[in-house]
């Protein structure tokens, strides 16, 4: 199964520090611990963890730990409050694991199940009823993952990409976002190329198994 720590570094690399960006949602959810320098706005976030989401994640909540977020803190946020709650953990192929929780990480658990609904119904035909559960989720992206996990990764990347064309913040935020979808999908690439080369593996070797077997039967007669 996928691992949480896979994706820790890459995540890391593309979150900042403090933010009070005005134009971000969680302007909506500012936190009592002060204005950040840059804006002149009450600070919302740190390190890609929103105040809402801290809070609600941890007992005691309070500014100099969210300012701090210290790495134990951050750690326990992205693996229960996002990869897990998604069923990522269960997902048998670690890039399309790492998809779904980096929908969580953007768009929170209820978004990216809603997404990944209406992935999974327009691109493949499922009713609601089928996949209106994590477990049922998670069952057929590991069926897709096994059939053909290069075609599911690049059509979940087109789904990504096409929804964050549809916000009303694109403008803003667009390009961070779009470049940051292209260094996630080549950074998930190994995990791809993996499947697919031992898939080719596996091929060579019952070829060449045939081929032995039919030498042994033509020696034998």
């Amino acid at each position: 199964m996928a691992s949480h720590q896979d994706a820790v570094n890459f995540i890391q690399s593309w979150e900042g520090g403090i933010s009070g960006h005005p134009s971000d949602n969680a302007s909506s959810n500012a936190s009592p611990c002060g204005l950040d320098p840059k804006y002149n706005a009450p600070i919302h976030t740190n390190k890609g963890v929103t105040w809402l989401t801290y809070k609600n994640a941890v007992s005691g909540a309070n500014c100099e730990e969210f300012l701090l977020m210290p790495e134990a803190v951050w750690l326990y946020i992205w693996e229960q409050k996002y990869f897990n709650a998604v069923g990522a953990n269960t997902i048998s192929n670690q890039a399309i694991a790492n998809i779904y929780a980096s929908w969580a990480w953007g768009s929170g658990v209820g978004g990216a199940n809603n997404q990944m609904q209406s992935f999974l119904m327009n691109t493949y035909g499922f009713s609601l009823a089928e996949v209106s559960s994590k477990y049922q989720r998670v069952l057929i992206l590991n069926e897709l993952s096994q059939n053909n996990v290069d075609l599911l990764f690049n059509q979940l990347m087109d789904a990504r990409l096409s929804y964050f064309k549809g916000l009303s913040d694109f403008s803003v935020f667009g390009v961070g976002w779009s470049n940051r979808l292209e260094s996630f999908k080549q950074y998930n690439q190994k995990y791809i190329k993996k499947d697919n080369k031992m898939d080719i593996t596996l091929v060579i070797g019952v070829l060449i198994l045939l081929g032995l077997l039919i030498l042994l039967y033509f020696a034998l007669k």
